[in-house]
Parts: C-alpha cells; sequence; structure tokens
C-alpha cells in the first residue's frame, strides 16, 4: 500500500456519537479585555485601520460589552470540538438556535434547540452518525452534513493497519434533511460513492479531511468536503494509491435527491475548504498541490464548469489560511493568513464573481502578535446588515474587530476575549445580524458564544 498524505497534519481523533435527554443549563457573562484606545491609520489600498477607538453604531453598546458566553448542558457527553467532531449552530428565523454535535458514547450526533437567549430549551431525537460537521435551515428543514461508517467501503487493508493511525475510518458523507419542528428525519443522501476503499475508483472519508460545508440557494444544498480517493497503484497489481483532495455535491433541499453539477476531485491536497452563495456558488479551498494556492471555484448555476481564482500560488502551504467566507451581491468578502512575506498578516479581500484576480486585498493592521504556530486560522461573518466581524488568535485568545462591509474600514476593536473557538469552526450570523458559535472542551457541557449586532 502506497499512501499519499503530504500536506495531511493531524491523525483522526473522531469518537462516536449519541444524544442523551438534557439536565440543566446557566447564562456566564464572558469577561472581554479592552480594545486598543488609540487609532491608527493606513493606506486604503494596502491596510485597513482602526478608524475609532470606540465608534458603536449609534444607540448601540461597545463591542465588548455586547459579548456573551452560555453554558448549555444538553446531555450525554460532548465529544470536544475540533477538526473532526465540531460543534454547529442553525440559527432560526425566530430567533431560536438548533445546536447539533457528536456524543462521545454512541454512533448518534445530538441535537437540541436553544431559545433566543442560547438557554436550552428542548432536545431532538438526532441522526445516526459519527460526526457532524455542518447545519444549516432551508425551506423548514435542517440539512446536517454527517459522516458516518459504510460496511460496503471498509477494507480491512486499507481502514485499518500499521500505516494508518489506531481510529482510522473509511467513512461516507452524507447529507441527511429533517423536520424543523420536530427533527423528524425525511431524507438521508449517501455523497460518496459505495466502491469499497481497495478499488480504483473509491471516494470515500478517510482518517484526515473530515471537514464539510453547506450553503443553499433555497431549492438545493450544497455540500463541499474534504475527501480521499483510491487510484491504481503503477506498476504493482491489486494495490491502490490514496490520495487526499475535496468533493462538491447538491442535494434537493425538499426531497434529499442528488442533483447534477459540482465535482468528484477538486483541490487536491484540500487542507480547508468554505462554501458560499450570492447567486454565484462560490467554493474556496486551500491547496497544497493541485492548485499549490488558495482557490475559489465560482459556479454562475449548479451545472456550470467552475471559474478558478487563486492566489498565493505556490506558496508554502503552512504559511497561509482560510478565515471566513461572506457573499455579497458581487462576489465573496474572505479573509485569510499569510506569512509568505516573512511576519503572519490578517487580510481582507474581496473575491469577485467573475475575473482572475481579487478585487480588493488589505492586511488588517490593528492585528498584531498573532498567533505563528501552524496550524492557525482567521474567523469572519456578516455582523448586522453593513458590518464584517472579524476574529484572530493572540497569545491564545480570540480577538475580535469590526469593519465595515463596504470597504473594510475597521469602526470598532480590537477586544480580546475568553471565548472558545478552535480551528475549524465557522462564525455564524443570526436572522438579527448577531454572530453565534458553540464550542467545548468535552464532558456534558457546550459553549454557546454570542456577538450581538447593536445589543445583547
Amino acid at each position: 500500500m502506497s499512501i499519499q498524505t503530504s500536506g495531511i497534519r493531524d491523525a483522526f481523533l473522531g469518537r462516536p456519537a449519541h444524544m442523551a435527554l438534557c439536565a440543566v443549563s446557566a447564562v456566564v457573562l464572558v469577561a472581554c479585555g479592552g480594545g486598543s484606545s488609540t487609532a491608527q491609520s493606513g493606506s486604503s489600498a494596502t491596510e485597513s485601520g482602526m478608524a475609532s477607538a470606540a465608534a458603536a453604531p449609534a444607540g448601540c453598546d461597545a463591542l465588548a460589552q455586547r459579548l456573551r458566553t452560555t453554558s448549555v448542558t444538553p446531555g450525554g457527553q460532548v465529544s470536544v470540538s475540533d477538526e473532526y467532531t465540531p460543534t454547529v449552530v442553525a440559527p432560526q428565523a425566530d430567533g431560536s438556535t438548533v445546536l447539533a454535535w457528536t456524543d462521545s458514547t454512541n454512533q448518534k450526533i445530538g441535537m437540541a434547540k436553544l431559545s433566543a437567549t442560547d438557554t436550552l430549551s428542548s432536545t431532538l431525537p438526532g441522526v445516526a452518525g459519527l460526526e457532524v460537521h455542518d447545519i444549516l435551515t432551508v425551506n423548514n428543514k435542517l440539512a446536517l452534513a454527517v459522516m458516518s461508517n459504510d460496511a460496503d467501503i471498509y477494507s480491512s487493508k486499507y481502514c485499518k493497519g500499521s500505516a494508518t493511525p489506531d481510529n482510522a475510518v473509511c467513512g461516507k458523507m452524507d447529507l441527511v434533511l429533517l423536520n424543523t419542528a420536530d427533527g423528524s428525519e425525511t431524507s438521508r443522501t449517501t455523497l460518496t460513492k459505495k466502491g469499497n476503499v481497495d478499488s480504483v475508483g473509491a471516494q470515500f472519508i478517510w482518517w484526515y479531511g473530515h471537514t464539510a460545508r453547506l450553503a443553499t440557494d433555497g431549492q438545493r444544498v450544497g455540500v463541499y468536503y474534504r475527501s480521499a480517493m483510491s487510484t491504481e497503484r503503477t506498476g504493482v497489481a491489486g494495490e491502490v494509491d490514496i490520495h487526499a483532495g475535496d468533493t462538491f455535491k447538491f442535494v434537493n433541499a425538499t426531497t434529499g435527491a442528488l442533483q447534477s453539477g459540482g465535482w468528484d476531485w477538486g483541490c487536491s491536497h484540500s487542507w480547508s475548504v468554505r462554501l458560499g452563495y450570492n447567486g454565484t456558488w462560490g467554493a474556496a479551498c486551500h491547496g497544497d498541490g493541485f492548485p499549490n494556492s488558495m482557490q475559489v471555484a465560482r459556479l454562475s448555476t449548479s451545472t456550470a464548469s467552475a471559474n478558478n481564482l487563486q492566489w498565493l500560488s505556490n506558496t508554502d502551504p503552512a504559511t497561509r489560511a482560510l478565515g471566513g467566507m461572506v457573499p455579497v451581491t458581487d462576489g465573496f468578502m474572505m479573509n485569510y493568513l499569510d506569512s509568505t512575506s516573512g511576519s503572519l498578516k490578517l487580510k481582507l479581500a474581496k473575491v469577485p464573481n467573475t475575473g482572475t484576480a481579487l478585487t480588493t486585498t488589505s492586511t488588517v493592521s490593528i492585528a498584531t502578535n498573532l498567533d505563528s504556530a501552524y496550524p492557525f486560522r482567521p474567523y469572519m461573518a456578516k455582523l448586522g446588515t453593513d458590518r464584517l466581524l472579524l476574529g484572530w488568535k493572540s497569545a491564545g485568545k480570540l480577538v475580535l474587530a469590526v469593519a465595515r462591509l463596504s470597504d473594510g474600514v475597521i469602526t470598532e476593536g480590537p477586544v480580546t476575549t475568553s471565548m472558545a473557538i478552535d480551528n475549524f469552526q465557522e462564525f455564524v450570523t443570526t436572522a438579527a445580524g448577531d454572530v453565534l458559535w458553540a464550542n467545548t472542551a468535552g464532558g456534558s457541557t457546550v459553549k454557546v458564544n454570542r456577538v450581538a449586532a447593536c445589543k445583547l
């Protein structure tokens, strides 16, 4: 067996999952550090400096006063939030939130509903699976990206052995649709192939690359996920090589039927993926080989060919990292980390729907003393109607700032927080414009973090 793992950093750490009934919940306010009180300036072409030390929107509280962490005890044993077992949230139109996690006791995904104040409201049945990687709401349904075991593709030769970690898995990626009201399952669609891992053309989830991201146009759900593929090993009959890449699929948002479009094999090796929709689909990857760059593949329709935009080409992949992806009218705002110039910097850029170059790129100059030990990453989501919430790590702490969506100029922050977040979680925007994410160190408690757009 020859295993291609160039650029792959972490062994499989996932655990089985199960959901049990709830206990109690409690609200805890975060004590946050203050931001810099000195305004910074920079060129609008190359730097995004601080416009004001305290420029909250009129009538709104200061950023440091708009932060809250709520401790929720949903029942069972919640797996540690990491690349393999993230804790994910789906904000609802009424202000509530659906929370999903991997329980460490059985092969099931736990789910619960939270109130508008992030306290536990009720539990949902959950779904079978080893890991849940993303969740969103579409047409009164919940869509979940779930990784599960699949006996049809399992190979004792390649899925367990001295060449793979003890917890190696050869799994499938499913898109599961549930009724929002009661969590009952309406469809489950397998996106990976059914061929055994020991066969040429097998496409599956291996011990690395368990990330998936969802987006929707209201009619279909796009699922972009990191994957593995078996190819013929040259000159050795009966042997395969296993390669790391990513896959993009579409599923009907009502019936769960697999639709045409996307690809079986895209960015390789794919270290990270993002997905967005603004009338055009945008699928971003962090590649180390094909391509060795950051890339956003843009599809004008779900069945269109990808129009690729690349930057930071032919650079060391460990010197860069994707952040958040925010769809806007004519493109996608993205932030990313880049140390190709010798020092790690936070960048903010706009990827246009068409064209071959980033429309704008600026350095967020207030993001200093960035944690530079790989893996690292920044965070970003839309805040309110006209702002971006930016996040980065410094001395192990999450630091937050707010930028104008129109030009990237910083209007609030930086504020150093004690809010926990791992390298593979995303900020998620609510219907009211707040930003949410959930995180746990394992055990019985999940911490739900909220940054209010105006007031808590």
